[in-house]
């Protein structure tokens, strides 16, 4: 597995415990804690799946999908880049 550079996974890292933090008030650990370990981190990690195409706003959103639903591939992002 590529990763994605250590700078750009900050960005996101910042950008989308921010969000998390922001929507659903959950206390900084916490939040961390729930994107860290998601799946939509690891697929964020991987160049294979070129997320670093996406904004962070849609990363968010793919973590949200994997929350809700379990299955961040749910996500009308990665959806529509199936067909």
């Amino acid at each position: 597995m590529n990763r994605i550079s250590n700078a750009s996974l900050d960005y996101y890292n910042k950008s989308v415990i921010q969000r998390i933090i922001n929507k659903y008030n959950m206390e900084p650990m916490e939040a961390a804690k729930s994107f860290l370990t998601s799946e939509t981190h690891k697929m964020l990690e991987d160049t294979s799946f070129a997320m670093w195409e996406f904004s962070e706003r849609a990363v968010f959103d793919i973590w949200e999908s994997e929350r809700i639903t379990g299955d961040p591939r749910n996500s009308l992002y990665l959806r529509s880049e199936q067909t």
